[in-house]
């Protein structure tokens, strides 16, 4: 067996895996790795913590300092769960990157991120615009530097199998074509070197872009949103799971600030791709709208209405960030992040010149608005319960 055992070792991490007995899970793991040149030596007497080799029963991948182990189906999906282990390890080393988990591809010389959780269509997103001719920088994970900068991280884009019937004719033989490792799964698509950023290339990031797949969209559109929709997104969809929010935000505000937002609606991939390039490159073709996708609180609270004359000031361990006509609220305890729109924004304002009741908020308000009272009442109530009851402001005794 002792000729059967390699060190694979990667720039940045150095040697980082040791395998034994499975030489297609080497080369499935570095045709999944274009970008980031991969090295094969013998073994040394001193072991990488990180191992995978194969039995009787298949390929098993582990570390010496965990217990367990976990059996992997196919050289393909070690190379799958091999790459996210390895591009961790590689954020670990580099604190002063912040992981994203977005796709990233380059358009008339900046980046355009996708940042979405699993499954929403990164990936072949990534593929379609490599297939029209774009470069990709990644489908799943990009680095943040402080200037706001994105690094790739020279891992190739991985499709879901099989693909749909509604794909077109072009993107599937590109994706055919193009095939690297796969299996059941899961096809890693490997651009030309034209087409794709290796491990460490960077480029200023240009526009945040959300997605919604829609089989019933028979024409692409692109809306524009509020900066704060790709904040949320981003703050919702990175690696840096020890940083507090308040780190994040100040990291990622100044960015949200420079670039735009934008809704990608389509169905089909490749003519998603081409037409948010063309957006990109002719902001005036974006469709204007100030709606917004994150309503919807992402859990229910019991909200319980307040005395309308109780007075109300802000908490003192509160921290903010404005962004447009929206605010974002830090509770320091807790490393919560709450977003007001711009009338909450307003009534944190007016809160902060001296402390006030509902009542009396809403007289400001329905002067400023030139609206009802009872209306504008009853929407303050709800905004001062559910402020009160996430701590953001307390009563005056």
């Amino acid at each position: 067996m002792a000729d059967s055992t390699v060190d694979l070792a990667l720039p940045i991490l150095g040697r980082c895996l040791r395998v034994e007995n499975a030489p297609d899970a080497v080369e499935a793991l570095i045709e999944a790795m274009p970008g980031w040149p991969m090295t094969v030596h013998p073994p040394l007497a001193t072991a990488p913590n990180a191992y995978l080799y194969r039995d009787k029963e298949g390929l098993w991948q582990g570390a010496f300092d965990e217990k367990n182990e976990y059996h992997l189906p196919s050289p393909a999906s070690a190379a799958c769960s091999l790459v996210g282990d390895l591009v961790s390890q590689r954020l670990s080393l580099e604190p002063e990157l912040l992981g994203l988990h977005c796709a990233s591809v380059e358009i008339d010389g900046r980046l355009v991120l996708f940042p979405e959780n699993s499954k929403a269509g990164k990936s072949t997103l990534s593929v379609a615009f490599a297939a029209a001719g774009y470069r990709v920088f990644g489908d799943d994970v990009l680095g943040l530097t402080p200037q706001g900068e994105g690094v790739a991280m020279g891992v190739a884009p991985r499709l879901r199998l099989p693909l749909p019937d509604s794909f077109s004719k072009e993107f599937v033989r590109y994706a055919t074509e193009h095939a690297g490792p796969e299996d059941e799964r899961y096809r890693f698509v490997l651009p030309k070197a034209s087409h794709f950023a290796d491990y460490n290339e960077r480029s200023p990031v240009g526009a945040i872009v959300l997605l919604e797949r829609d089989p019933l969209v028979t024409e692409p559109e692109v809306v524009t949103l509020s900066a704060s929709e790709g904040l949320l997104q981003l703050l919702c969809q990175n690696f840096a799971r020890d940083t507090s929010g308040e780190a994040l935000l100040e990291r990622l505000l100044p960015l949200m600030r420079q670039v735009p937002c934008l809704l990608l609606r389509y169905s089909e991939p490749l003519a998603g791709a081409r037409y948010l390039a063309q957006v990109i490159e002719k902001p005036h073709l974006a469709t204007p709208n100030s709606a917004s996708l994150l309503n919807t609180p992402p859990t229910e609270i019991e909200i319980v209405e307040p005395e309308i004359d109780s007075v109300w000031q802000p908490a003192t361990y509160i921290s903010t960030y404005p962004l447009g006509e929206e605010l974002f609220l830090i509770h320091t305890p807790s490393g919560t992040i709450h977003r007001l729109n711009s009338t909450g924004k307003l009534v944190w304002q007016l809160l902060q010149q001296e402390a006030l009741s509902s009542l009396e908020l809403s007289e400001v308000l329905a002067s400023y608005f030139n609206a009802a009272l009872e209306t504008v009442l009853t929407d303050v109530q709800e905004l001062i319960a559910a402020m009160a009851q996430t701590g953001l402001i307390t009563a005056q005794p």
